[in-house]
């Protein structure tokens, strides 16, 4: 039981698979693609960039408006503030 290896070509050298038209064909269809892809990305990063300045820009706006000027931190009261105060936490007025 010997194997004889055969290396006959998996097809003729003049039977190309495709021919030098398709070929710059495919290379103009990728360029093509290519710029379609980089635009499409391109405008999802700027719709991205845009929603994310109208958000932080929605958020700020409604914590300014909730925020009462009398306290000097937004969302903190003053019983929470005396509390943390009594607990012993340390004076930060060095």
């Amino acid at each position: 039981m010997s194997d004889k290896a055969s290396h006959e070509p998996a097809a003729p050298a003049d039977n190309e698979l495709f021919s030098v038209t398709e070929v710059e064909q495919f290379s103009a269809d990728d360029v093509k693609a290519g710029s379609a892809i980089g635009k499409m990305l391109s405008a999802l990063f700027l719709y991205t960039v845009i929603a994310m300045g109208i958000s932080s820009w929605w958020s700020w706006s409604s914590i300014v408006e909730r925020a009462d000027p009398s306290e000097p931190f937004p969302g903190v009261t003053e019983n929470q503030h005396a509390h943390e105060h009594a607990d012993g936490a340390e004076s930060h007025d060095h």
